[in-house]
Order: C-alpha cells, then structure tokens, then sequence
C-alpha cells in the first residue's frame, strides 16, 4: 500500500482525537447549586475529556475494507490518557498510535489539550504538540507520571492547526482551518492545505488528515474515506 496513504491518520486530533450517547440527557441533568445549571462550555468540555482516555482500534474498518476488496485502512492501535503538563493547561493527554500486528511500530506520539475557545463557550479548541525526542516518552501511556517533567522544549506545536470542536447530535465533531495549518515535518514541500477533521462519543473516535498543494490536488490521505474509524477496547497489556 502507498506508504502515504496508509499513514493518514488525525489528532491528532485527535484528537480525534477525539457518536453514539446522547448530549441532551447530560445537558437537562447537569446543574450547580441553588438549582443553577452549570455553564454549557463547562460541561461539554467535561463530557469531552471524560469520553477521550482508552484504548482503540480501527480492526472493523480494516476487515470490512479487505473483506470488500479495497485497499485497507492500515490496522492500528491508539492509546490515549490523562497526562498532568501545566505547560499545556489544565486538560491535557498523551496519545500513541501504533500497527496493530506490532506495538513496537510506533507511528505518532502526540500531546493534546483542550480549552474552551470562543466567547460564548459554543467552541472547545484542541491544541496538538509533538514530541523533540519521542523515544524518551515512548510508552508513556504505562507511566502518566512521566510527563510532569515535560517541559516547552520537550514540544514542538502543530502551528495553526487548532481543531475546533462542537456538540453534535451524537457527540462531537471538530475541524481546522486548513490555510492555517502547516506541519512541514510530515507534509511535502508542495502540500499548501492541511485538512484535519475528527470524530468523537463515549465508544468510537475518528480522525482523517488530507493535504492539497496549490491547485487543489490531494497529496496525502483516502480520497474514498480518509477517516480511520476506531471503537474503544479493552486495554493493552504491559
């Protein structure tokens, strides 16, 4: 498979990273003292960050993709948890992507964190980092603590590349502005437009990254259906 197209994934957005529970039982629950209903941007935020931490795999997709002889989303496994890093504010997380035939092969390690964005706190941001050295963090999923020792010189930033984030009717869906967004690290030279988009509920994330040079023709990710779309598991093993 085309080494570009089988690397496609977002956060990366995640988060994302980050479309089946329903938003409104929470919302008409949710009220702070004095029979005062706690600010919505509060809450979503809180349902947003709940939902994140677990533990993923698109093996549905692969297997629905070979089963229907076309060229398969790559089998993956992403791991996504808390982290405590006040240098990336107060919501903050560690994802690793991996294959899924091999933990080993560790394919994007990145630090994700969420603010509420807007003035009217219809709009959650997520900001994506990744990592100098990304050996020295690798597998920090086992050992969350690791990260309280991070630092700004430990990231690099997805400059312009903020998804933002709004309920849906299923969850959460969130976008970038793409002529915004340049992340030279991983795009060639021609691609001028970044295109992250993602996905979230309590059991599914999905994510899709597409690039456009100039003209407007796809230079990374799926033309038929660049999201990779994963169902929270059970938890990888030590």
């Amino acid at each position: 498979m085309d080494k570009l197209t089988a690397g496609v994934k977002c956060a990366r957005a995640l988060v994302s990273l980050i479309l089946a529970c329903g938003a409104g039982s929470l919302l008409a629950g949710c009220a702070g003292g004095g029979g005062q209903k706690a600010p919505k941007p509060d809450v979503d935020l809180a349902q947003l960050t709940r939902w994140l931490p677990g533990t993923y795999n698109n093996y549905a997709q692969h297997d629905a993709d070979v089963k229907a002889g076309k060229p398969p989303h790559e089998a993956l496994t992403v791991v996504i948890v808390p982290i405590d890093s006040p240098i990336m504010g107060e919501h903050v997380f560690y994802l690793q992507e991996m294959a899924a035939d091999d933990p080993r092969r560790v394919m994007r390690q990145q630090v994700l964190s969420f603010a509420v964005s807007d003035k009217k706190g219809e709009v959650i941001r997520e900001s994506v980092a990744t990592l100098v050295e990304p050996r020295r963090w690798r597998e920090g999923y086992l050992n969350p603590e690791l990260f309280a020792a991070m630092v700004q010189e430990d990231l690099t930033p997805f400059s312009g590349c903020y998804l933002f984030c709004k309920r849906t009717a299923a969850g959460f869906a969130g976008a970038n502005d793409p002529r915004r967004c340049h992340s030279s690290d991983r795009l060639s030279d021609a691609a001028a437009l970044n295109q992250l988009r993602a996905e979230l509920t309590s059991i599914e994330l999905s994510f899709s990254e597409q690039s456009f040079d100039e003209n407007g023709a796809l230079v990374l990710g799926r033309v038929d259906e660049p999201f990779y779309r994963f169902h929270k598991g059970a938890a990888l093993k030590p």
